[in-house]
Parts: C-alpha cells; structure tokens; sequence
C-alpha cells in the first residue's frame, strides 16, 4: 500500500487540517453519544496525530486519554499541544498494540484505518485492548462519501490512490460484526470543514489531505488550477465547504 510521510507532514498537519471550535463541540458530543462512559472512563485516541481530538476529549469530556500513533513527529506535535499534561502519549503500532487486554472502555480513530496495511487486525486489536461492554468509535469516510467531494473531483489521480485503501461504510460494519462487535450503527454528518471555498483553497495549497502529497507535483498543479477557475464562477457553492464524514460505532460483548 502506497504510504504518506508523516513526518514530513507533521509540521504543516495543523494548518491544513483546522477544527473550528463548533466542530470540535459537535463531535465531543457525537463521542459522548456513543461512548456511554462517565468522566474518568479511559479512552484510546489510536491514530491520534497531533492530538487534535485527544486533548479536547480529556479536557471537556474528563476521560483518561492515552493519544497513540506511529509517527514520532506527530507526537512531538501533540506534547508541544498539551500544555496541561492532559494526555498520555505512546508511540504505537496500530496493528500491534503492547497494552494488556481490557486496557480501555473506549477506542475512538480518526481516518485511521486506511492507512494501515491490516485494517481488520486494527480492529480485531481494539476488540482485544477493550473491556467487556467497551465502545469502539470510528470516525471515517467512505468511498460513497468521498468519491466526488472536492479533492477526489480536481485531483484524480488520488481516487486511484484511495480506490485501493478506502473501505466502504458497509465493508467497516461488517469488519466490527465480523470480529465480534454488536450493536454496529453508523452516522453519517454534514460537516462544514471551511468558512468559505478560498479557505478550503488555501488548505488545498497545504496539501490538507494525506493523498495530495502523493501526486505527481504536476497533477497538483494542474487541479489547483481547475479548483481555482471553479471558485472564481462558483464561490458560494456549498460542496467546496462541507464534507460527508461517519462516525461507526461497535460495543464488545
């Protein structure tokens, strides 16, 4: 599977990937829907980057937050973040966690899974580092979601990319049943990512998306260039600011 360097990546990943305060209080609030836990509940960000939803979710929801991921340069990020010393943060292989059995009530990633190599024996470990009646919460995109959002439409030559790794909503499902999760339910929100379509130009230019900094340099420019004509004749169109994103829950009994 054709990989993003993270660690190149890190030092502009904030920039690029901003979450507006109304966001992040509506996906504590979707976390909170699910997770079914009290304050203190100790809760696994897998995949946690530079901490963007870590560090809200110990804070605001008062759960026990370990923030683990496999890039040493996002993690760098995400200590320089957490001023308050709010989270524990690991170095980690998704596909092969070192914490015991039953370490967790909550496992919540985001836009992890198609990243890994294995993403069934992703899930298969979250089942194994859950206690009994714990939750995993995964917040993600499908193909059906993405296959003609913005990125997808001007650079397509990241569809191909995606098209290889992107599991659809159904196919995550049917992993959780398959590794023995019940009650598997998704939610698919309308998320406004950006202000306007010149802030989502300008994190097309940071190259916000992990398939953008695995294009040919010239079929990114060549999409700049056509996102930028559709901006100019259509600025107000409502497709260039939001996204479809899911969130996909399982319980372990």
């Amino acid at each position: 599977m054709k990989k993003a360097d993270y660690s190149k990546i890190a030092s502009l990943y904030d920039k690029g990937r901003k979450l507006s305060e109304e966001n992040i209080t509506l996906w504590l609030d979707i976390i909170a829907k699910y997770a079914r836990a009290v304050p203190g509940a100790r809760l696994l960000d897998l995949g946690c980057g530079t901490g963007r939803f870590a560090i809200p979710i110990a804070r605001e929801l008062g759960y026990r937050v370990t923030g683990a991921d496999s890039s040493k340069e996002m993690l760098a990020k995400a200590r320089e973040k957490d001023k308050a010393g709010l989270v524990k943060w690991d170095l980690q292989d998704a596909q092969s966690l070192n914490f015991p059995d039953k370490s967790f009530d909550i496992v919540f990633m985001s836009f992890l899974l198609h990243h890994c190599d294995d993403q069934e024996g992703v899930i298969h470990e979250c089942r194994r580092v859950l206690e009994e009646r714990g939750a995993v919460l995964i917040r993600h995109a499908g193909m059906e979601q993405i296959r003609e959002d913005v990125a997808h439409t001007f650079f397509p030559e990241t569809l191909a990319i995606d098209e290889t790794r992107m599991y659809t909503v159904k196919r995550v499902e049917d992993c959780l049943k398959d590794t023995g999760f019940t009650g598997v339910v998704s939610e698919e929100i309308n998320q406004r990512s950006f202000k306007n379509s010149e802030a989502h130009l300008e994190a097309i230019l940071l190259k916000n998306t992990s398939t953008l900094t695995m294009i040919p340099q010239e079929a990114f420019e060549r999409g700049v260039r056509k996102l930028r004509e559709y901006i100019k004749k259509n600025p107000d169109d409502p497709w260039l600011v939001h996204d479809r994103i899911v969130m996909t829950v399982g319980y372990k009994r």
